[in-house]
């Protein structure tokens, strides 16, 4: 690979090593999947809160569109709180924490359990209250919303696969080996991108993020755990679909406003929204993922990867690059696990 400027807080090689090490869990991976496709399930449920429900977006999108499955999204704590009478003996429970001990859905997997539910956990380390709440875990502790995203896919899409409703995921798991290389490449051309826009809109006092589909969950995750979280930047995050029922509104010449134009048939959604703001707002950023889909990855497989290649550049890079503009470090928090609340 030729070489490249060096990016803020970014080393090209662990990347790569961290793809290599995550795509090793294939046939781990695939062992799980195939030993569950076995038994027939009621249901799908998948659970967590926060960042864990927004990765889980796309999953959820995933299996309503190859699948006749029942498949539901919950909140974790709203979950236990409401005893979800969804989640029984025959449902596959599926979630993730990175840190292995996030209370609510630690809580919610000990009461699936009772329930006889199977549990599958996505883990960075062996031993934690989760993966002990769990019937099957998938260990992983390589960072970055690339890799996390490859190990759900890789799960969920065999598991469809086994169940005649992905016949090409073989294809599919076989052109994710060269995932990170493409997307480093994208990422190093699209980094001044994410600079400048980052030193320009660093100070905005109010921001609104539209997006639509499978990427919702991607922009969810963005929106709230890293501008909110981790950068203390209010914004307001609202689908395409739902931009024209309130907050068109909003919109101001000085209001800075970000459309990510996605993929598949709710683009036209987005376009809608491109035409309506041209004009109505001096601080417009596009983010086209058509611009920036992987190469080395079949057409037909682009769309239920646009949440890969949207957290690439934004969270890959964008967000770095607000850190670097803003002088306010990614890792602080002010209220977020510092004390019991």
């Amino acid at each position: 690979m030729p070489k490249h400027e060096e990016m803020y807080k970014f080393d090209d090689q662990k990347f790569l090593l961290d793809g290599i090490k995550v795509y090793a869990l294939r046939v781990p991976i695939e062992m799980i999947a195939d030993k569950l496709a076995q038994k027939e399930y009621k249901n799908i449920i998948l659970s967590g809160v926060g960042g864990t429900t927004a990765e889980m977006y796309a999953v959820c999108r995933i299996i309503e569109k190859y699948s006749d499955i029942p498949v539901y999204l919950l909140n974790a704590a709203e979950a236990l709180a409401e005893k979800d009478r969804r989640i029984t003996r025959n449902s596959l429970v599926l979630t993730a924490s990175k840190s292995g001990d996030t209370p609510e859905t630690v809580s919610l997997c000990w009461y699936a359990k009772k329930t006889g539910a199977t549990i599958v956990s996505f883990v960075s380390m062996e031993h934690c209250p989760l993966a002990e709440a769990s019937d099957y875990k998938i260990v992983s502790a390589e960072e970055g919303m690339e890799n996390t995203y490859m190990r759900l896919y890789l799960f969920i899409l065999r598991f469809l696969y086994r169940k005649g409703d992905f016949q090409n995921y073989e294809r599919f798991a076989d052109q994710m080996k060269s995932l990170h290389s493409d997307a480093l490449r994208i990422k190093h051309a699209y980094d001044r991108v994410a600079d400048a826009n980052a030193e320009k809109y660093w100070q905005e006092p109010y921001q609104i993020w539209i997006g639509s589909d499978i990427v919702f969950g991607e922009m969810t995750l963005l929106t709230m755990c890293i501008l909110e979280e981790m950068q203390w930047m209010r914004n307001r995050l609202v689908s395409s679909s739902e931009f024209f029922h309130g907050a068109l509104e909003l919109v101001e010449k000085d209001v800075m406003v970000t459309l990510v134009k996605g993929l598949g048939p709710c683009r036209a959604l987005d376009e809608r929204v491109e035409k309506f703001l041209q004009g109505r707002t001096q601080k417009l950023v596009i983010v086209d993922l058509e611009e920036l889909k992987f190469t080395g990855i079949d057409e037909e497989f682009q769309y239920i990867l646009s949440p890969i290649i949207l957290s690439n550049v934004m969270a890959g890079r964008y967000c770095w690059n607000l850190e670097k503009h803003s002088g306010h470090d990614l890792s602080i928090r002010r209220y977020y696990r510092q004390f019991k609340y």
